[in-house]
Order: structure tokens, then C-alpha cells, then sequence
């Protein structure tokens, strides 16, 4: 029997044991998950946790591999193996708790920022969502592939308390205190007693999560939130080197985010073709890019958060300190920006669930790859991971177009690659840009925080030294062993 075979028995075996309404074959939802020319089989969607069980057991059974995904409904989490069975959670999107008291939520997988925020505004409920700026992905999938967000709380892998999780067997797993039968601090003390497990289940294929439980932020008294422009290309490192200190000391406490001139634009819904010239646009053609739009090659999002009397110290500290750079604007009323932008930025520092007027990959597509490497929060570290990256991606004929959120001491920076999916030749390119990407990234110390679907091989290549890597198999093989769940 061929492996597509094989994956066509295990998805009727799965339409047995929970129903027909659970499973779903159509193109339409099919494409939702397809990238590069890899597409899925079929789409299985459990409603509650007996229904995933039996899907476990039959697709087992049957030999089959699942991919999970959090909740693909709008297409946000891409499959990127081909041929495989999705494992779409989007139907267990029950709000199992949000308490106000005590600032946490417990949310089923398929449970998105967006039905979030309008549970706690149905609520009146006086806490913060911080969320990675779609609000529709899902909140359990920002902890489980560990992606950020520009409040105090953008470490949704620190903010996660509490865990439970399916394994391939179809047994529950309550991690932390919710291994305890009668635990009052399950959201509450996030490791219990004996080995903290949760990380395993996250940039993994371990298990299923089922229950992911979330701090959230309590609404401050006051906050104060800042832009700073510089017109440079290299002054990137101005940035970093007065944010560094700024960080390290939580002066600004968000998810400090550096949008590029050109990024900034694409969230504005402005396209490659918007502009004249053709292959990659020069560090002069994108500083005109900005200034066009009121913004600096290099464009910085932060927020200061306290008591009403102790906010004003702060800003002064802060405004005086990024006033030092030569060119500099610091920005506090949003004059000079476009009002869509600026309420955006803003309000994704304080809570607010809201989605940009455009998706970064228009800019000359309609869908990306990404390169996602770390850095220090330290300016020449940074503009040296920029100038690396940015020459790449002329090379591949692709614009820099990148973000960096600095959350503790170090910055994650994302670096889009645009493609369109009806061109074949197109989405190649990206990949073959991304794959080269995170191998010079990795030769030069800069490894990666994220990988894209169809990426993670070429990813776990540069973290193969002192065993990781056998570690993870082994982990693998005892949770997993006959690999039901596969990750891209």
C-alpha cells in the first residue's frame, strides 16, 4: 500500500469512528492549508475531546500520520507536508474560564484572540490581551509555536500557566499543579512538583493541546505610548543601543516592535508596485519610501505602563533618551502619521484586538515564508544581522522587509518573503531565499526562534550540536511511537 494510500484508509477510518459532519474533503478547505504545491488529504475537526480520542485511535490504527493545527479557519497555520491529514482543532474553541481576579484564562485550542476579547468585553472584564497582531490565529497556538506580542505580557511562552495536552495513545495530560486532583493554582503556579514538562509540547509533535491556560495583564492605572522615527538606514543600532539599557532595567516593559520603513508601508496596504524601479529597492529608495508616509527608514512602537504620577518620570526619562539620536523624531500624539497606522501600533500595546488595513505578504504576493533569527538587543548585533539579511535578500530579488520585537534581552526579528501561490517558480525562490537565510544566519551566531511550515528540517539542522537533537527523538519515540503526529 502507497503511503497516500495508506493516509486515504486512516481518514475513512476516522470518518467511521466520529462522523462524517467532523470530516472535511472539500478543495475549498483543502486550499486553505495548501503551500508550495503541498496540500492535504482531508481535514479532521473534533468537536470536544472524546471525539479526538477516537480520531487518535482509528488514524493509529490505520497507520496514518495528522498534522495539528490550533485553528485553521481562516488559513492562518499552513500545513506545508503534503499528503498528510490535518488535524484542525478549530471546533474546541470553548472559553473554559477568564478571572479577573486573578488576571488568567484557561481557553480550549481553537479559541482566537478575537472571540477572546469579545468574551471580555461582554464581561466588563477590566484585563488586557496581547496578541501577535492577527486576532483571528489562536491564543493557545501563540504559546505553542511561541510567538510574540508588544505589551508587558508579549512572551506568551512565559504568560502560559497550565497545560493539558492529548497524547498519540488518546491519554490526558494535566501538566503543573493541574496534575494535582483537587488544585486550586492551576493558572496560578505554572511548574507543580517534579520535571516542568510544558515546554516539550511546544515547537513540537508530541501531543495534542486540549486546555492552555494564559496570564493576562491587569489594566494599569496610566500608560503613555511612544514612536521613534530615525531617518538612517544604519541607524538601527542607535535604536537597539539606547533601547538595550531601557529593556534590561524594564523602563519600557512591552514588546517593543522595529518595523522597517517598507513594512510599515505593506501594513498600510501599500504594494512593490506603488513604487518605481525594478529589483530590490535601494536604502535611498526606501528612506523616500517612508518619508512619503511620514515615517523613518527605521520606525519604533513603545509603551510605558504605572501610576499616573510615575508614568511622566518615566516619559521624560525615555523621551530625553531616544532624543540623543541625531535625526531622531519621538513621536507621542501620532502628528505626522497616518492615523491608521499610528491607531494600530498603539493600540496593540494597550490591549486593543484589532487587525492592521493590510497583511505584509501584498506587498508582492499573497502569501510568505519567513526567516525568524534572534539577536541581542544590542545595536551592533542587530544592524549586523540586518546587513546579512538584507543582502540575501537582494540577492533572491526581495525586499528587506522586517520586524523586530524586543521583549527581555533579546529581539526576535521576522523577515517576510512575499510569493504568490499561483506561481510556482515564485514560491520557490522564497524558500530558497528563507533556506539561505537561516544558514548564514546560523554561521553567523544567529539562530532561529521560529520555523515556517516546510522549514523545520532546515531549521533543526543548525541545532543539531551536543544532542539536542537525539534528545528530541528520544522524547519523540517514547510519546509518539509510532508518529502519528507529524510537524512540518
Amino acid at each position: 500500500m502507497t503511503d497516500e494510500a495508506r493516509q486515504m484508509a486512516a481518514l475513512t477510518a476516522v470518518e467511521a469512528a466520529i462522523g462524517a459532519a467532523a470530516v472535511d474533503r472539500t478543495p475549498q478547505a483543502l486550499a486553505r492549508f495548501a503551500i508550495s504545491g503541498a496540500a492535504p488529504l482531508g481535514i479532521v475537526l473534533p468537536a470536544d475531546e472524546t471525539q479526538l480520542a477516537k480520531a487518535l485511535e482509528a488514524a493509529r490504527t490505520a497507520g496514518g500520520v495528522l498534522q495539528p493545527v490550533c485553528n485553521g479557519a481562516h488559513g492562518l497555520e499552513k500545513a506545508g507536508l503534503d499528503k498528510v491529514i490535518i488535524l484542525d482543532l478549530q471546533r474546541m474553541n470553548a472559553i473554559l474560564e477568564v478571572n479577573e481576579a486573578l488576571a488568567y484564562c484557561l481557553v480550549e485550542p481553537g479559541v482566537t484572540f478575537r472571540q477572546l476579547d469579545a468574551h471580555i468585553k461582554e464581561k466588563g472584564i477590566k484585563l488586557w490581551i496581547d496578541h501577535g497582531g492577527n486576532p483571528d490565529a489562536s491564543v493557545a497556538a501563540s504559546f505553542v509555536h511561541r510567538q510574540p506580542g508588544y505589551t508587558p505580557y508579549s512572551d506568551h511562552f512565559l504568560m502560559q500557566c497550565g497545560l493539558e495536552v492529548m497524547l498519540a495513545d488518546g491519554k490526558l495530560v494535566r501538566t503543573g499543579m493541574g496534575a494535582m486532583p483537587k488544585s486550586t493554582c492551576w493558572q496560578l503556579f505554572k511548574f507543580g512538583y517534579g520535571p516542568w514538562v510544558d515546554g516539550l509540547f511546544t515547537q513540537s509533535d508530541f501531543a495534542v493541546p486540549t486546555k492552555v491556560g494564559m496570564w493576562m495583564m491587569p489594566q494599569p492605572p496610566a500608560h503613555q505610548t511612544f514612536m521613534v522615527t530615525v531617518p538612517k538606514e544604519d541607524q538601527l543600532a542607535d535604536l537597539l543601543d539606547v533601547l538595550g539599557p531601557l529593556k534590561l532595567n524594564m523602563v519600557v516593559a512591552n514588546g517593543v516592535a522595529v518595523g522597517s520603513a517598507l513594512h510599515e508601508a505593506a501594513l498600510l496596504g501599500k504594494k512593490r508596485g506603488d513604487y518605481d524601479g525594478k529589483g530590490p529597492m535601494t536604502a535611498s529608495a526606501v528612506t523616500a519610501a517612508g518619508e512619503a508616509l511620514g515615517l523613518g527608514h527605521w520606525n519604533l512602537y513603545g509603551a510605558l505602563y504605572g501610576l499616573p504620577g510615575n508614568v511622566p518620570i518615566l516619559w521624560d526619562m525615555v523621551k530625553g533618551a531616544f532624543s540623543s539620536i541625531s535625526g531622531a523624531r519621538v513621536i507621542a500624539d501620532g502628528k505626522g502619521i497616518d492615523p491608521r497606522l499610528w491607531a494600530w501600533r498603539m493600540g496593540a500595546m494597550t490591549g486593543v484586538v484589532a487587525e492592521p488595513r493590510a497583511r505584509v505578504p501584498a506587498w508582492s504576493g499573497d502569501q510568505a515564508v519567513s526567516a525568524n533569527p534572534v539577536s541581542p538587543v544590542d545595536g551592533e548585533e542587530a544592524l549586523r544581522l540586518y546587513e546579512l539579511s538584507r543582502d540575501i535578500c537582494a540577492k533572491h530579488e526581495f525586499d528587506y522587509l522586517g520586524e523586530t520585537v524586543a521583549i527581555w534581552r533579546s529581539a526576535d526579528h521576522r523577515q517576510i518573503l512575499p510569493f504568490a501561490t499561483t506561481q510556482a517558480e515564485s514560491a520557490a525562490r522564497a524558500r530558497e531565499c528563507a533556506a539561505a537565510l537561516i544558514a548564514a544566519q546560523a554561521e553567523a551566531g544567529f539562530g532561529q526562534a521560529i520555523a515556517e511550515p516546510g522549514m523545520r528540517e532546515t531549521v533543526g539542522k543548525t541545532f543539531e550540536t551536543k544532542g539536542l537533537s537525539t534528545l528530541h527523538e528520544r522524547v519523540k519515540k517514547a510519546l509518539d511511537p509510532t508518529a502519528l503526529f507529524a510537524s512540518a
